[in-house]
């Protein structure tokens, strides 16, 4: 339903034949030998199913299922300490996530294990989907009727679950409760985006569990995901992005004024949008793909998130305002593909419409008049904020915290929705932290560099001993195409 919204403006768990589960009692969990795979790539690993009350206040009530991964240390006697890693959205699985972690994980593995789960309402842990829309024209004129009907259908579909208890306070009490089941003194904690709201809540409630912490591409405490702040950033990344072409010769000779041309391309969709037939970019049948604004929207937001999407967009912007098509269309294909099944519509909204809706002031609101995307984005999430019950959420969740545990915090520097002022602010909160701040990179840098070989000593040590970031200032940003084979010579 909203979902292809909410990405426009704003991985599913792939359990193989030879997956086995052994579901346990609360107390304990017994691992067994499984594939936890996702899209193409497998890997070998130890899964189990925690049982948990889904009304936390009524521990005989209602189970759901907890889906957990363990992958094992090679090491002969592991440390006592687990190293879990938190994926963001909020919707998305934390296991999808982690099976692409290889290169990341294996050498963390020397010496302890990986235990992840899916978070409540997302993955395999009883996920909250809503169905996708079928609708054709929610590209073309927001219709706010036929979005809440849809959203009717979506509750209906969701009505087996009690929805005010898939948020973030309910979900590190399981985070914890993994834990202890799977007999690990403390957690070495990675959180990306969304993710490091759950791992700074889970350092707040449980202190004395947490050995380190990791915060890759921060949502502080007290950022509202709700209001205008995803606008103003996308808009922020735009206006960078544009400066930096119109900074470099050859990005400036071959596109020009990038802005212009954005503006001209919104222009002429809005007046008449087009309809272009080329081979899908994975089955590679020909199909047709309309192109409105609010595709443009979806492509111009999500590019950024990487230096690659970053060097490309000036190209695919200048080439559709020619006549040439087929590029933005194949974007839009895979920036809609990568959303099918990633997220589960109905956590975000339980999440969302709990921690951030109710908290949106005037400012928040104000702060995305002038951007491309408007607010668009908060009339969808407002609209469905007004039906979705709100659910539980801890009185101190909003409010700063300090710890003397180790917090690692990376950022890029051309983050378009968590920028490294982000976590400027989440390092003056912690009183042993180190904030990364990875040049010409965007959302998420753990893979970026020489960062996984600083997460890797981080994670052994668990401190900032000997720990010497200066290796990160050697990333550079990918030259712009220039044409579709590449950069400029």
């Amino acid at each position: 339903m909203n979902r292809k919204l909410l990405c426009l403006l704003g991985a599913l768990v792939f359990a193989s034949n030879s997956l086995f589960v052994l579901a346990q009692t609360p107390s304990e969990l017994n691992f067994e030998r499984c594939q936890i795979a996702h899209e193409a790539v497998a890997r070998d690993a130890e899964c189990a199913v925690l049982f948990r009350p889904e009304n936390p206040d009524e521990p005989n009530g209602k189970q759901i299922e907890l889906f957990v991964a363990r992958i094992p240390s090679v090491a002969a006697t592991p440390a006592r300490d687990a190293f879990t890693v938190i994926q963001g959205g909020p919707g998305a699985s934390s296991i999808d996530m982690a099976i692409g972690m290889h290169k990341i994980l294996e050498p963390i593995l020397s010496k302890r294990d990986v235990l992840i789960v899916d978070q409540r309402g997302t993955g395999r842990s009883n996920p909250l989907r809503c169905a996708e829309s079928q609708s054709d024209t929610l590209y073309e004129d927001f219709d706010p009727e036929k979005f809440k009907e849809e959203l009717s259908t979506c509750l209906s579909d969701l009505s087996h679950s009690d929805l005010r208890y898939y948020t973030t306070s309910v979900a590190v009490q399981d985070l914890d409760a993994v834990r202890e089941a799977a007999g690990y003194d403390q957690l070495t904690v990675y959180g990306v985006s969304y993710g490091t709201r759950v791992a700074q809540h889970y350092l707040r409630r449980f202190p004395q569990r947490t050995r380190a912490v990791i915060l890759d591409g921060v949502a502080h405490i007290g950022l509202n995901l709700a209001g205008g702040e995803v606008a103003r950033r996308s808009q922020d990344a735009f206006t960078n992005l544009s400066q930096r072409c119109h900074q470099e010769p050859s990005c400036k000779s071959a596109f020009g004024d990038i802005t212009a041309s954005f503006e001209a391309l919104v222009a002429s969709l809005k007046e008449k949008p087009v309809t272009v037939t080329l081979p899908h970019p994975k089955t590679g049948k020909l199909i047709n793909q309309q192109l409105t604004e609010f595709h443009l929207y979806g492509v111009v937001r999500m590019l950024p998130y990487s230096t690659e999407g970053i060097a490309m967009l000036p190209l695919v912007l200048h080439q559709a305002n020619e006549g040439y098509y087929t590029p933005l269309a194949a974007l839009v294909i895979n920036v809609e593909g990568s959303m099918q099944n990633t997220f589960a519509t109905g956590m975000h909204n339980s999440v969302i419409c709990a921690e951030d809706h109710p908290f949106i002031t005037t400012s928040d609101l104000q702060s995305s008049r002038g951007t491309y995307i408007g607010d668009r984005m908060q009339e969808v999430i407002d609209l469905s904020c007004k039906a979705w019950p709100r659910g539980e959420m801890d009185a101190d969740f909003r409010e700063p915290f300090d710890s003397d545990k180790p917090v690692l915090i990376l950022s890029g520097e051309t983050d378009p929705i968590t920028p490294p002022e982000n976590g400027d602010v989440a390092a003056k909160m912690f009183g042993h932290a180190q904030h990364v701040v990875v040049p010409a990179h965007g959302h998420g840098v753990i893979g970026r560099g020489c960062v996984p070989g600083l997460v890797r000593d981080f994670v052994a040590k668990g401190n900032f001993e000997e720990f010497n970031p200066n290796c990160a200032a050697r990333e550079r940003a990918v030259p712009f195409f220039i044409t579709s084979t590449g950069p400029k010579p």
